[in-house]
């Protein structure tokens, strides 16, 4: 049947009411059909990745309210990962091709209820008698094992239902090659704060909670978490990983630090270290339709000469410090009123930049007066408000790329993946938000750092490349680097912390390119205790304190910041 037989608005109310196979086989019929598949973006490939309870919405936890660029791109991106887990080469290669056939359709699904005489009545018996890539579903109920289950064959568990209608309060020790859990609820068990825990193997947690418990991977072991909730106390422990993978996952309520990495990367690579080195690279690449957005290459956005911080959001997020509209106090959550267009404020001192026309209008005498106090308000206070910077007579300062061209290490950081990625995470309401020591290495990135103590810890020779994130509100320092810690911190926004923005001591020696360090209630960086450190191109302003407070033997390098 020919399109042009119906209105175009008929054939997409048939075509809503296809499933996802079936709308992949229409898109192949012929162009015309292609483009009407493609026009149901936002409804019916909405409502298909909506509806999988495998991937909660692309922008949580960041931002669930704004809809992404392309859903059925969102969608084919989550299938393409759910099998990561799956690529093990070193075992799909070594069997003929009709036998890899055969095993893929003869993966068996097992059924396990916590009522008695409905399939394996326990988790344990399922595992035990499940074969490699066979799947286990997991219907409603609490399961509970007294010992510590050991996952000895690939596997995969998913939790059939709702998210937290299937709670596991068992300690899982894998020693298989690889794993996959889906859509559960992780609580600790009576013997063990661990719940999930591998030195060697890989595992895929996707869209699962972790409720008072901990994940723990050694090297060379890896993992690869989307869409995980961290709540009452959870935390993820990394003890000398070569590369792990933490996307779109929520951490809140620690009493330590949310994410621990220690030690370096170990040499020895297990079988999924290439594919998450390759999938982190696209996550950190920018693309032709500009999905995901690397600092580096948005020349159009790097220079700040004359415009507000306000229209350059940082990461594309949208910021609460925009000088020329409004301010918020954290501790009252009045709003302060600004300066628009450079006007004072009711009760503002007039520190005797009129024009000559308005010189003219006050009369002869208005040489002689320095300032003019207003007549409704004779306090102090309004000295306490920061005044909106005069973007129009900044210098331009060098964007990210610049910055980049002329500095190979901070080139070479950029692009480096190893150690643990944080990609797109919210990290709130807890005591710490990462913890780096002992040479760990840890890239964060397009992450959100609110109502911590302090957001990021990075010491003991540990590496740290720290790219378009935001910090805020927190009540120590942002960014802690002492005892020799190195790595790139390069356009985050960071703002309204109690003490300051960067705190850098100890030798530590990092590069800081390109940041908006601002709204401090202390100083913006702190550099002492033969602290070091190259920093450049930042836009430091509005702290109560000193934008750049240096002292007791700190010795760092500032180049063109305003």
């Amino acid at each position: 049947m020919e399109v042009g037989s119906l209105p175009v608005e008929l054939w997409r109310l048939i075509l809503a009411y296809l499933p996802l196979a079936d709308l992949g086989r229409c898109c192949l019929v012929c162009r015309a059909w292609r483009e009407l598949v493609l026009s149901l973006d936002s409804t019916r490939w909405r409502q298909l990745c909506l509806r999988c309870p495998e991937c909660r919405h692309p922008n949580w936890p960041r931002r669930p309210q704004l809809a992404p660029p392309s859903w059925r791109e969102v969608l084919r991106q989550h299938a393409l990962a759910s099998r990561t887990w799956t690529l093990n080469g070193s075992e799909l290669h070594s069997s003929a091709c009709l036998h890899l056939f055969r095993r893929r359709k003869d993966r068996r699904v097992w059924r396990v209820e916590t009522e008695a005489g409905c399939g394996a009545v326990t988790l344990r018996g399922a595992l035990a008698a499940a074969g490699p890539y066979d799947r286990i579903h997991l219907y409603p109920g609490v399961y509970e094992e007294q010992a510590e289950v050991t996952l000895k064959v690939p596997v995969e568990i998913v939790g059939k239902g709702k998210l937290g209608e299937v709670v596991l309060m068992i300690s899982f020790d894998q020693q298989c090659p690889t794993a996959r859990l889906c859509n559960v609820v992780f609580m600790p068990a009576w013997f063990s704060p661990v719940a999930y825990k591998t030195s060697s193997g890989h595992v895929q947690l996707d869209n699962c909670n972790f409720e008072g418990c901990q994940l723990h991977i050694r090297g060379p072991g890896t993992c690869q978490t989307r869409f995980c909730s961290f709540s009452q106390g959870s935390s993820a422990h990394f003890l000398g990983v070569a590369i792990s993978l933490v996307d779109s996952c929520e951490f809140s309520g620690g009493d330590s630090a949310s994410i621990t990495v220690e030690g370096p990367p170990v040499s020895e690579r297990n079988w999924a270290c290439k594919h998450l080195a390759a999938l982190a690279k696209s996550l950190t690449t920018p693309t032709s339709n500009g999905s995901t957005a690397d600092a580096a290459n948005q020349d159009s956005r790097d220079t700040v000469g004359g415009v507000s911080p306000g229209d350059t959001p940082i990461g594309g997020a949208l910021t609460v410090e925009d000088l020329t509209k409004q301010d918020v106090d954290l501790e009252s959550g009045w709003t302060k009123q600004k300066a628009v267009n450079g006007a004072l404020l009711p009760g503002e001192l007039d520190l005797g930049c009129s024009s000559d026309g308005d010189e003219e209008q006050r009369g002869d005498n208005v040489k002689d007066v320095d300032y003019a106090l207003p007549y409704d308000q004779h306090g102090l206070a309004h000295l306490s408000e920061p005044r909106p910077p005069d973007w129009a007579s900044v210098p331009a300062l060098l964007g990210l790329s610049a910055e980049l061209q002329r500095d190979a290490e901070a080139r070479e950081l950029a692009g480096s993946v190893q150690g643990c990625l944080l990609h797109r995470c919210l990290l709130r309401d807890g005591k710490g938000g990462v913890h780096l020591y002992n040479h760990a290495q840890a890239r964060l990135e397009a992450n959100m750092f609110r109502g911590l103590n302090y957001a990021v810890r990075c010491i003991q020779n540990a590496k740290l490349v720290m790219l378009r994130n935001e910090v805020s509100g927190c009540r120590a320092s942002g960014v802690f680097l002492r005892l020799s810690a190195q790595g790139l911190i390069a356009q985050n926004n960071i703002h309204s912390n109690g003490e300051a923005g960067l705190d850098i001591r100890k030798g530590a020696n990092p590069i800081i390119l390109c940041n908006r360090i601002h709204s401090g209630l202390r100083s913006g960086i702190v550099v002492l205790g033969n602290g070091k450190g190259s920093i450049r191109s930042n836009q430091i302003y509005s702290n109560r304190e000193a934008g750049v407070y240096i002292l007791f033997n700190g010795n760092p390098v500032t180049i063109k910041c305003h």
